[in-house]
């Protein structure tokens, strides 16, 4: 600082305090309002401060903010909480209903969704609306519930109507030398009191039914996608988003509702178009003869449906469409003993239901029973007689006057037969077989068949809205088990059936499969009816090696109590002639075998020169079919190991081992297995494995399972070192997911 620059500060500041002095001295003598007052009392007085106030209301004003946010963030707990309590509800409520719905127990599932549909509180809808994305997350969750409240509605208005469409319907009893579609010249009864049952019940009704099913689809699924796109709201109001990784119960059902609108989108058609007729192949299966499909095709019934209304319901004897059926076929190697070609009758001949029910209505359009007329079919249902039996037990027994079924009565009073659950198919088998030589020439040999169906549908259609809703709940069973399988040409619709379970289509090894497998599949030749008066028992063990291999034991013992049949029925005391196949992993080595015996089965007659053509997939089979050298009595066909091309083989991801096994009248013969393949993966804490047990429809006994886990090891989900399951009654497709854990 310069000398200059020093004399300048203090004179600067000097002229300041002469300026402050200045206005002071003018506001001491005018005063605040102007007038006069003396200067010394104003240059005496204290300076005031400027917003001068008392202490306290600052203290007052933080307390009562801390009050505030003290009440606010209590409120938000308590909200929180009763939002999510509110919100679990709902959720248990929306879960609990939609397995209701799959169980087709819609009285249950009205109840579940109507509790789950009532309006929130006030407050509870203003707190979410605070929250981002809460409002609009909570209004897709109330909508889910109503919306899956009104599909619920929708399938009880359709299965009414559906009711009142069979009552409708009439049935008549094909013969040889009735035609494709329900003839004029054919007697037919309609169904007794059927429309009453559902008044106002039509096509219209249905197809606005089905109609209303398809948008409350699409709006459960635009709702289960703004779900989805709500996570953090969602858990910021205690809900868990809709994701893969949590896709049970009611998560579940999202995958399924695309393929749901695209069967509905194919369906519905059925009963608005009035100029096409549709054709549904009902395929009656006889588990008194094994099939790897199933038991055999000894009856069916040719289903008419146009405008919304089942036109009629033929019944058939296989013999109508074998006896009309040219086609030169070359049949499957085991069946070359008993037939020349392979026709409708044999057309389940493999394990996976689609691929049969595709064969069998390429064999029925073929006949000129359905050629002649052009007629094709859409669909193919298999029905094992357990459906019936318990329909029985549901409507009680019926009884039909002998002279219907083409029985001429012995002298005296005309006598009826009793067509009870218990022992159905032995009356039908002795109505069909044993009476043949009583029956009236104008009446089918099988036509007991098709007068008790038009006897339970009459039934069925007449009775309680409680008896149906019991009908209802037993299919989730019978399509689990197999008694029931469904199959459509059509690519949406059959897709949905196996979303469902219903089409009986055979275990899809995914990539990278870790785990076993096991399918055991009969096949009776020249055996008569034996098979059903033979017991057997399937034990299947299994040990997990330490180095990620399986070794497998499976015993199958077969018992024919034939002899211990209530009646003296020849066609069940016949020797019992088995070609059986057990499926395994693709990759499987067979170490062992016993009991089984090899069969030489000469071809009947010159195939070629005959001019017979193989059916592409049988000649597959057959071609890829050989001895196994090692072990002399078996027959190996090799599937695709794992990268394989699976589509360029009849057994994908599998393995099958043949023999064939004879059982006479009151004894028991054992065949076993051993053999071993790899897993995909080694024994870890943590690894999961999953083991698959399939068994054909229609197949009885007892299945034993044990899994053994590696040395040091136990399973997570029973803490134990084996696994054991034991049940007479195993479904289709039964599958175990054990997890290992080390100890």
């Amino acid at each position: 600082m310069t000398p200059m620059d020093a004399s300048k500060k203090p004179m600067q500041a000097s002229h300041l305090d002469e300026e402050i002095r200045t206005e002071e001295l003018a506001r001491a003598v005018m005063g605040p309002g102007g007038g006069s007052r003396d200067p010394r009392e104003s240059l005496m007085a204290p300076r005031r401060k400027k917003h001068s106030r008392p202490r306290g209301i600052f203290w007052a004003l933080a307390g009562l903010a801390v009050f505030f946010v003290a009440a606010f963030a209590g409120s938000y707990y308590v909200a929180h909480q009763e939002l999510s309590a509110t919100v679990a509800a709902r959720e248990s409520s929306l879960k609990a209903g939609v397995e209701y719905l799959k169980g087709l127990d819609l009285a249950s599932a009205t109840q579940e969704f109507s509790s789950g549909n009532a309006s929130m509180p006030g407050w509870i809808d203003s707190f979410a609306s605070i929250m981002s994305g809460g409002r609009g997350a909570l209004g897709a969750w109330d909508d889910l519930s109503r919306q899956m409240l009104t599909l619920t509605q929708n399938l009880g208005g359709a299965e009414k109507d559906l009711w009142g469409i069979f009552a409708d319907a009439s049935i008549t009893n094909g013969t040889s030398s009735s035609t494709a579609t329900t003839s004029t010249s054919t007697t037919t009864t309609a169904f007794a009191s059927g429309t009453a049952a559902v008044p106002g019940s039509s096509p219209s009704l249905l197809v606005g039914d089905l109609t209303g099913i398809r948008k409350a689809l699409d709006a459960i699924n635009a709702d289960m996608n703004t779900l989805s796109g709500e996570g953090a709201a969602l858990g910021a109001l205690g809900i868990g988003a809709p994701s893969a990784a949590n896709s049970s119960n009611y998560l579940a059902f999202k995958t399924e509702l695309g393929s749901a609108e695209q069967f509905l989108n194919a369906f519905t058609p059925w009963f608005g178009d009035t100029a096409a007729t549709h054709h549904v192949l009902v395929l009656l299966e006889n588990p008194s003869e094994m099939r790897p499909g199933g038991g055999f095709l000894g009856s069916y019934a040719d289903v008419s449906v146009r405008g919304g209304a089942i036109i009629g319901i033929s019944v058939h004897d296989i013999a109508d469409v074998d006896a009309a059926f040219a086609g030169k076929i070359i049949p499957p190697t085991p069946l070359q003993l008993e037939e020349k070609g392979w026709r409708p009758a044999d057309g389940n001949w493999f394990f996976d239901f689609p691929t049969s029910a595709s064969a069998t209505i390429s064999l029925f359009e073929s006949s000129s029973l359905y050629a002649d007329a052009s007629t094709t079919f859409d669909a193919a249902i298999a029905l094992t007689p357990r459906t019936i039996g318990d329909i029985l037990s549901l409507t009680g027994p019926v009884s039909i006057p002998d002279t219907a079924l083409g029985i001429v009565p012995p002298k005296g009073a005309p006598t009826s037969t009793i067509f009870s659950s218990d022992g159905l198919t032995e009356e039908i088998q002795a109505v069909v077989q044993a009476g043949q030589a009583k029956r009236a020439g104008s009446v089918a040999p099988k036509s007991a068949i098709g007068l008790i169906w038009k006897e339970v549908l009459s039934r069925l259609a007449s009775s309680t809205t409680d008896v149906q809703q019991q009908l209802l709940s037993l299919v989730p069973a019978w399509t689990a088990n197999k008694d029931a399988m469904v199959y459509f040409k059509d690519g949406d619709m059959e897709n949905f059936m196996r979303i469902l379970g219903a089409a009986g289509d055979e275990f899809r090894f995914p990539q990278n499969f870790n785990g076993d497998y096991l399918a055991v599949a009969n096949t009776d030749v020249n055996s008569d009816k034996s098979e059903l008066y033979v017991s057997s028992t399937i034990a299947w063990t299994v040990s997990i090696g330490a180095h990620g291999t399986a070794t497998d034991h499976v015993a199958i013992v077969r018992t024919h109590r034939g002899n211990q049949a209530p009646r003296a029925d020849w066609w069940y005391r016949t020797t019992n002639q088995d070609y059986l196949q057990i499926m395994v992993p693709a990759g499987s080595t067979l170490d062992n075998e016993k009991g089984g015996f090899i069969k030489r089965v000469p071809a009947p007659l010159d195939y070629a020169k005959e001019g017979y053509s193989p059916y592409p997939l049988l000649a597959a089979i057959q071609s890829s079919t050989m001895p196994l050298f090692s072990i002399p009595g078996v027959t190996v066909r090799y599937g695709t190991t794992r990268g394989g091309d699976a589509s360029q083989t009849p057994d994908p991801g599998r393995t099958v081992f043949s023999v064939w096994d004879r059982t006479y009248l009151a004894s028991t013969t054992e065949i076993t297995f051993d053999y071993s393949h790899p897993l995909y993966a080694a024994p870890e804490d943590g690894t999961q494995y999953e083991f698959v047990l399939e068994r054909p429809s229609g197949a009885a006994g007892e299945y034993k399972v044990e899994i053994d886990a590696p040395l040091g090891y136990v399973f997570a989900e029973n803490e134990l070192a084996s696994f054991l399951y034991d049940s007479t009654s195993t479904p289709g497709r039964l599958v175990f997911d054990l997890t290992l854990q080390k100890i």
